[in-house]
């Protein structure tokens, strides 16, 4: 009697650590320390692509910017917004995870810069958007390397949103992949759902502003021939012959000035190749001294550079139904429209010409 009662006495620690782990493996709480965020409220919300979203719970930071969230069911794949005061971040969870931990700085927690436990897809997710922001992006090539760098199909879904949707029309075949991959992987879901309503609205926008274009893909590019800024007139007709990236911008558009660096990478990588720009400016005639300012600080060493120095009224603008810029058209060896508006894309696109 005595040796079974000693045994069930072992027993009892046994059985209270297996309660113990199963209780915290029931848990689903995400919690964190965030600095400089003393009473501040925080709110957790499971996050859709069509930006509805559903709240989750809510807390305030202690004094020590502690809080922690509970929820009542199980976490599940989706994306999540995290908001802390005016700060909000968004993130991805695999719906595997029990207690999540994390810790930052309020000044810095937008960046993504924070220390997690309990979930590998957020340490991942956190990890891509740090080298992100450090490197700053300069080609969409350089955008796919850290998509695919993505830890499950919905991660790699979001990526292509923030990182190719400014301008999505280039890149329908990505778009189009990843949402095959995140149907494989989630069918039926609201997330595989929205994301392949999204893309049929890419697309009928994109076939709207193709109907509207004055200059089509397959026309020949009309003639312009006006002076550079020393009064010397080019010929886009010249030439012909070689592939043209014919780009209307102009000194003070600052869009034009900030895509102007990859332009001349462009430049600089092809012209052995055959290529070539041609710039047509639309600044004003009092701003002319300006956009010569502009053509040498951005190093435009191209020497095709035209313009009326008319403003919106430029002739050459109304001609190719340019409403706004940066506007591109790249024009083939035989003189005809090759791309309409090939920017983010433009490499590739030269590379099936040149």
């Amino acid at each position: 009697m005595n040796k079974l009662k000693s045994f069930i006495l072992l027993l009892i620690p046994v059985f209270a650590m297996m309660i113990a782990c199963n209780g915290l493996a029931n848990e689903h709480v995400f919690k964190g320390i965030i600095a400089g965020a003393s009473n501040l409220q925080v709110t957790l919300d499971l996050a859709h692509f069509d930006r509805s979203n559903v709240s989750l719970g809510r807390a305030t930071c202690d004094a020590n910017g502690a809080f922690e969230i509970k929820s009542e069911k199980p976490w599940e794949e989706g994306l999540y917004r995290l908001k802390i005061g005016a700060k909000q971040v968004f993130f991805i969870l695999n719906g595997k995870e029990g207690v999540i931990d994390i810790a930052g700085d309020l000044n810095s927690i937008d960046r993504m810069e924070m220390q997690v436990k309990g979930s590998e897809t957020l340490v991942c997710y956190t990890g891509i958007i740090q080298e992100l922001i450090k490197n700053q992006l300069k080609t969409p090539e350089e955008a796919k390397v850290y998509i695919e760098r993505g830890c499950t199909p919905l991660m790699k879904a979001f990526l292509t949103t923030q990182l190719l949707g400014q301008s999505a029309a280039p890149f329908m075949a990505d778009f189009k992949a990843q949402s095959q991959a995140l149907s494989a992987s989630m069918p039926g879901s609201k997330y595989a759902l929205d994301f392949s309503n999204m893309i049929g609205k890419l697309e009928s926008q994109q076939n709207q502003a193709q109907a509207a274009e004055t200059i089509n893909v397959g026309m020949v590019a009309p003639e312009i021939s006006l002076p550079d800024p020393s009064g010397k007139i080019h010929s886009l007709s010249a030439l012909k012959g070689k592939v043209v990236l014919l780009d209307f911008w102009a000194s003070w558009c600052g869009p034009c000035r900030k895509a102007n660096p990859h332009v001349v990478e462009m430049y600089n990588k092809y012209k052995s190749k055959g290529f070539e720009v041609f710039s047509v400016s639309l600044d004003k005639q009092e701003s002319k001294d300006k956009w010569i300012e502009a053509i040498k600080q951005d190093g435009l060493i191209w020497s095709n550079h035209v313009s009326d120095l008319k403003f919106w009224d430029s002739a050459p603008a109304a001609v190719y139904g340019v409403r706004a810029i940066p506007k591109t058209f790249l024009i083939g060896k035989d003189g005809k429209i090759v791309a309409v508006n090939p920017r983010a894309n433009l490499e590739e696109e030269l590379l099936k010409v040149l």
